[in-house]
């Protein structure tokens, strides 16, 4: 079996590597086995490979060639499993910042079809904007549209899941992709992200009754070691539920709007019964009048939501 060497540059990064581009007949084409791949372990083991190559060399020391060539080695390999034919199950973007993943292998993956054709799971983990090589900005738009192609073309897509760096605010369509998945989809994983347009569609057609419900049993099940609580803006529309049945004795509370007085309520009664917190740090909370600001501050203490973030997480 050979790797598909399409240029000199990649000849030149397997010859860095004393790696033969040209491997020995091995009896089965193993590639067509693969079945998994998450591409921040395929990097993890790309490491451990460089570095036990390169450990009588200089080059070990110099981490910007080490991490370019590890770059380079983890592109080079998809591409391969791609075109040996393999089917995948489970698939896992890592879009770590010093992985840059290169426009080639997103045309490869809408190129071959079979590979991805019967994905159960698809996962999109540690999304930012600077994930993507500068060197690339302008082609981002087609990467997204890439990946919603993707998501499209599945007919047993069972778990999707996405994670952002921080939190992810824009999803460029790939959410309201999985609109096309209602007949096998299962489950979707959302984790440091930000509330979107794109959730409206799957949370409309949820009685608010309902809605409330789900916030309740998610009050619920808290840990009593919680001890520091960032609610941020993802469940501002039940707020003051979730605080009405949240009875875990934080010292720490981050919010990031009270813009009504409900919620200002809610507040002063989680106040009154958790005589644990020590502060509680908001963002905004312009809308209300003075008395119930000042309510709030007899019995918690206020700081900036900034500050708050950066001194106690």
């Amino acid at each position: 079996m050979s790797i598909p060497i399409h240029c000199e540059y990649e000849k030149i990064i397997l010859k860095e590597c004393r790696i033969n581009e040209e491997f020995s007949k091995t009896i089965f084409d193993y590639t067509k086995l693969l079945k998994v791949l998450d591409l921040i372990r395929l990097d993890g083991q790309v490491k451990k490979k460089i570095e036990l190559v390169l450990v009588n060399s200089n080059s070990l020391s110099d981490y910007r060639l080490k991490r370019n060539i590890i770059n380079d080695i983890t592109n080079l390999l998809p591409k391969l499993f791609i075109e040996s034919g393999a089917t995948l199950y489970n698939l896992d973007l890592y879009f770590l910042m010093p992985l840059k993943f290169k426009l080639e292998i997103f045309y490869t993956l809408g190129q071959n079809e079979q590979f991805l054709l019967q994905l159960q799971y698809l996962s999109l983990s540690r999304i930012e904007n600077d994930n993507i090589d500068t060197a690339i900005t302008c082609y981002k738009p087609q990467i997204y549209h890439a990946l919603i192609n993707v998501i499209k073309s599945q007919e047993q897509l069972e778990l999707f899941g996405i994670a952002g760096a921080g939190f992810l605010t824009e999803f460029h369509g790939i959410i309201s992709a999985l609109d096309s998945q209602t007949n096998s989809l299962q489950e979707v994983i959302i984790d440091s992200c930000a509330f979107n347009e794109e959730f409206e569609c799957y949370t409309d057609g949820i009685p608010d009754e309902e809605l409330k419900k789900l916030v309740m049993q998610f009050s619920e099940i808290l840990p009593l070691t919680v001890q520091y609580f960032d609610l941020d803006n993802c469940l501002e529309p039940y707020t003051d539920i979730l605080l009405n049945h949240y009875n875990v004795p934080l010292k720490k509370l981050l919010i990031y709007n009270i813009y009504n007085k409900k919620i200002a309520k809610a507040l002063i009664k989680f106040c009154i019964h958790n005589k644990t917190l020590n502060y509680m740090g908001v963002y905004e909370y312009l809308d209300l009048d003075n008395n119930i600001k000042k309510e709030m501050k007899a019995y918690v203490e206020l700081v900036l939501f900034e500050h708050h973030r950066q001194t106690f997480v």
